[in-house]
C-alpha cells in the first residue's frame, strides 16, 4: 500500500497507535512425507512452509516484510517513522526503507519534512533486506515513532506542556545465522612459486530426527588469489560427452550435497606478476581464499568465503633429525618442489628488517623454538627441474641453484659424499669450487653429473656446502627423488 504523504497543519493533533507486523520472507522447503519414496528427498515435490524466522545461512540475503496498520476507526496515525537495524554479534547495520521519515528538530528540516500518516482502517508496508555475513545470534530491531506536534515547538513550552507528545515503541526479533558449509583446505608446495590448494566442502546443515532435508547444490567454486598470483581449477579429464552419460552420472556431477556429504576441489596457485615470480611464494604468505556459491531447494542463492589460505612451511618443527643436522630438521624432508630457498630468504629478510616486504606472516620462521630457518641454512642447494625417471647405468646431468642467504661473503665448495648416497650417486668428480658468492641472496648455478646404480625409487642425498674460509659445513636435505628403471636389452 502507498503511504499517504502530505503537509499537516501546524497544530497539536492526537494520533492513533499503529499495530506493527514483521514477517521474514522466505521460500518453502522440500520435505519428505510420512510415506517413504524411492526418489531423493532433495527432489521431492512435497512443500513445507517455514515457521517463524527459521534459520538463515551465511551468504543469504535476509528479507523481511514490515507493515504498520491503523486499527482505529476514526483517528489517523500521524508523523509515522519506522527504523530498522540489524544487529549481528559484532556490528549494527541500519536498513533504510520507505517507512523511515525522520522527525524534524530544526526549522530548515521542517520546511522539507514530508510526514507519513495512516488513515483509519488503513495500513502501509515495505520490504527490507540485508545480506548476512556473520554466524551467530542476530536481532532485527524495529523502532516505531509516531504522533507529536505538527510543526516547530515553541521553545518556551516545557516538554510536559507539549500537547500529544511523540511516542515510540520497539520490538526485537531474534534469529540464528549458521554456516551451511564447512570448508577445509589442505595446501601443498609445488615449487618456489606454486602451491596446490585442495578444498573439501561439506554440507553442514542441521538435520532433525533423521530427516533428509537441508540439501544444497554447489553451483560454483572459485579461488580468489592474492595480488600478483593467478589460480586455476584442476579438473579430471572428461572421457564421455554429456550425451553419453547416464542420468545417475549427471546427477553425481551436478554438485548436489545432502546433509553430511562432501565434495573436493583442487586449485593450482602460481605467481603471475614479475615481482611475485622473482620473490616466489614463501611460507606464511597469503595466497587467497575460496568463494563457494550454492543454491537451496527453491533456488535461493547463497555465497560464502573461506578463511584466508596461507602457504605452508617447507620445514616443519619438531623433526627427529637426519644425517649431520643435529636434530634441527626432519630426515624425511625433500627439497624438490618445496620452495626451501624462498622460505630461507624470507626469514633472512625479516631478521634484518621486521617491516620488510619479505617478512613471513609478521614473524621469523623458528624451528624447535631455538633457531630460525636462515640460521640452519645460511646456504641452500635447490635442484632445477630434476627428472622423475632415469635409466640405470646412464649418466645424466642436473643443474642446482646455490644461494647465499647470509650477510657475509662466502668462499663455497659444493660436495657430494658417496658414503651417504645410495642408488643414485655422483658420477666423476664429487666436489666443485664455487668461488666467492656474495651475501643477501646472491646465487650461482652449477651442473652436477649423477648415475643410477640400482633399480627402484631413490633419493639424491649426501649434498654439503662448505665455506672454505672457516670450514663451516652446511648439510642439505635430500635434493629430489627419482624412479630408476631397468633398460630392456635390445633383441637383434
Amino acid at each position: 500500500m502507498e503511504p499517504n504523504i502530505g503537509v499537516i497543519e501546524n497544530v497539536a493533533m492526537p494520533s492513533a497507535t499503529p499495530t506493527l507486523k514483521v514477517m521474514r520472507i522466505q521460500s518453502p522447503e522440500l520435505c519428505e512425507t510420512a510415506i517413504q519414496k524411492q526418489t531423493s528427498p532433495g527432489l521431492s515435490s512435497d512443500l513445507i512452509l517455514p515457521d517463524s524466522f527459521g534459520v538463515i545461512n551465511i551468504g543469504e540475503t535476509f528479507t523481511a516484510y514490515v507493515g504498520a496498520l491503523n486499527a482505529d476507526t476514526s483517528m489517523p496515525v500521524t508523523n509515522l517513522s519506522i527504523m530498522a537495524v540489524l544487529q549481528t554479534p559484532t556490528k549494527r547495520f541500519h536498513i533504510p526503507s520507505s517507512l523511515e521519515s525522520k522527525y524534524p528538530s530544526t526549522i530548515p528540516e521542517w520546511k522539507s519534512y514530508q510526514p507519513i500518516q495512516i488513515q483509519p482502517k488503513d495500513g502501509i508496508d515495505a520490504i527490507i533486506s540485508r545480506p548476512v555475513e556473520e554466524a551467530g545470534q542476530h536481532i532485527l530491531r524495529i523502532e516505531v515513532s509516531y504522533g507529536g506536534y505538527n510543526g516547530p515547538v515553541d521553545p518556551s513550552l516545557e516538554e510536559s506542556g507539549i500537547p500529544n507528545p511523540r511516542k515510540t515503541l520497539r520490538k526485537f526479533y531474534r534469529f540464528h545465522v549458521s554456516s551451511p558449509l564447512h570448508i577445509r583446505e589442505l595446501t601443498l608446495r609445488g615449487g618456489e612459486a606454486t602451491c596446490f590448494v585442495s578444498l573439501a566442502i561439506e554440507n553442514a546443515s542441521f538435520v532433525e530426527n533423521g530427516s533428509s532435508g537441508g540439501a544444497l547444490t554447489i553451483s560454483n567454486v572459485d579461488f580468489q588469489p592474492y595480488s600478483g598470483l593467478i589460480a586455476h581449477r584442476i579438473e579430471p579429464t572428461q572421457i564421455k560427452s554429456i550425451s553419453e552419460k547416464s542420468a545417475l552420472e549427471l546427477f553425481d556431477e551436478c554438485g548436489r550435497l545432502n546433509a553430511g556429504e562432501s565434495r573436493r576441489y583442487l586449485f593450482a596457485v602460481k605467481a603471475a606478476s614479475e615481482d611475485a615470480t622473482m620473490r616466489g611464494i614463501a611460507s606464511g604468505d597469503e595466497i587467497g581464499k575460496a568463494i563457494v556459491t550454492w543454491r537451496k531447494s527453491m533456488g535461493e542463492a547463497g555465497r560464502i568465503a573461506s578463511t584466508y589460505v596461507y602457504c605452508p612451511p617447507s620445514v616443519f618443527e619438531g623433526g627427529k633429525g637426519g644425517d649431520d643436522n643435529d636434530g634441527k630438521r626432519t630426515e624425511d624432508y625433500v627439497v624438490n618442489g618445496s620452495g626451501l630457498s624462498v622460505d630461507v630468504a624470507a626469514a633472512a629478510a625479516e631478521r634484518s628488517d621486521p617491516l620488510s616486504p619479505g617478512s613471513v606472516g609478521g614473524k621469523v620462521l623458528v624451528l624447535n623454538n631455538t633457531v630460525t630457518l636462515d640460521e640452519i641454512f645460511p646456504v641452500t642447494v635447490e635442484p632445477i627441474s630434476p627428472p622423475s625417471e632415469i635409466e640405470i647405468g646412464q649418466p645424466f646431468d642436473i643443474h642446482v641453484l646455490i644461494v647465499n642467504h647470509s650477510s657475509k661473503v662466502m668462499n663455497l665448495q659444493l660436495q657430494f659424499r658417496l658414503p651417504q648416497m645410495k642408488g643414485i650417486v655422483v658420477f666423476g668428480q664429487s666436489f666443485q669450487n664455487l668461488g666467492e658468492v656474495q651475501p643477501n641472496g646472491s646465487s650461482v648455478v652449477r651442473k652436477v653429473r649423477l648415475i643410477a646404480m640400482l633399480p627402484g625409487l631413490f633419493f639424491v642425498k649426501g649434498c654439503f656446502v662448505v665455506d672454505l674460509n672457516n670450514g663451516l659445513e652446511i648439510s642439505q636435505p635430500k635434493l629430489f627423488s627419482a624412479f630408476v628403471k631397468n633398460v630392456e636389452p635390445t633383441v637383434e
